[in-house]
């Protein structure tokens, strides 16, 4: 990845994710998947309060996760201690606009499954093939509700001709490595969205994301994956920055309606609350941000960030969802 970050492509560097329990999460996040905890931490304090707007006397138990040599894709975990915390997203919710889960590739999808379902996890159809024709190659999926209401969507790449898209991240892999349980770090995450184009504009601005694919998904089969009626019509756009992970699936429907995360999907609640970024230059990218509409959330400020050390940081809403996206500089 380059060193100059604002003028490069930026992936997700960090999803944030508001736990119901620490350690019921940390089972899955670094048990099962195997994702290695960098830092565990109680944040609190008013600078902490002011960050996330949440009253004042709230603490969050921390814990900050990832898998490679790159800042790229990990994970934050935080129990807030808050009472009437709420869940983003119900388990009956199967398509909102909003962000929504987590994409992480799978080296045995049929053993994955059946333990995870030994252990209470709800699926929502078998392992599934998906073929997206010779350019781009096969992959095997299943999702299932993981922990805090957040889907996790688990992918085995099927493809190994490294001419294929897929066969091309075969080959990435092999050279980067899984967790010690066959897992990656987050390699795609989903975010639903009302207005594609201000979504698009914020994404391919601010922080430089190019398109990696554009498709409409629809048709009987495609719908059934995505729990929808036969005759939705789905905008699909995934855009990613500099790195084989921490791209973003944004969808937007095209004849139907969806309910709204954006409400619930704030601290102290329970579910996915944010997308983070690493930038340069805080201060430039703030300006990119005001300019295509992201209005400001809280910051930007100087914060101890959980597994990233001091930082200037600030969150924004997407102008195409309202959804959190959380910039931050390194200091």
């Amino acid at each position: 990845m380059s060193s100059n970050a604002n003028s490069a492509s930026l992936p997700v560097s960090v999803v944030v994710i508001g736990a119901k329990s620490l350690d019921a999460s940390l089972e899955f996040y670094a048990g099962t998947l195997g994702l290695t905890v960098a830092e565990e931490r109680t944040w609190q304090g008013a600078d902490f309060e002011r960050y996330w707007k949440v009253p004042a006397g709230t603490k969050a138990r921390c814990a900050f996760l990832g898998h490679g040599a790159d800042p790229v894709g990990r994970i934050q975990l935080m129990e807030f201690d808050a009472p009437n915390r709420k869940l983003a997203r119900p388990p009956e919710i199967r398509r909102a606009t909003g962000l929504f889960n987590l994409n992480i590739y799978a080296s045995d999808i049929e053993k994955d499954y059946a333990r995870l379902t030994a252990q209470g996890f709800n699926f929502w159809s078998e392992p599934a093939r998906n073929n997206f024709g010779p350019a781009v190659g096969e992959t095997l999926e299943a999702a299932f509700d993981g922990p805090d209401g957040v889907v996790i969507n688990l992918i085995q790449l099927l493809s190994d001709d490294p001419k294929t898209v897929i066969g091309h991240i075969v080959k990435f892999i092999a050279e980067y490595g899984r967790t010690p349980t066959g897992f990656t770090s987050v390699v795609t995450t989903a975010h639903g969205v009302a207005d594609m184009e201000k979504a698009l504009a914020f994404y391919r601005g601010p922080l430089h994301m190019t398109l990696f694919i554009e498709s409409v998904l629809k048709g009987p089969v495609t719908n059934r994956a995505l729990c929808l009626p036969e005759h939705c019509e789905t905008r699909s756009v995934i855009v990613q920055g500099d790195h084989e992970y921490g791209k973003i699936a944004l969808a937007t429907p095209m004849n139907y309606e969806v309910k709204s995360l954006i409400p619930e999907a704030v601290p102290p609640n329970i579910g996915y609350l944010a997308q983070s970024f690493q930038v340069s230059d805080l201060a430039e990218t703030a300006r990119a941000s005001a300019a295509v509409g992201a209005e400001v959330f809280s910051g930007p400020m100087e914060i101890d960030q959980p597994g990233r050390g001091k930082c200037r940081s600030m969150v924004v809403r997407n102008p195409g969802s309202g959804a959190l996206q959380e910039l931050f500089q390194a200091l």
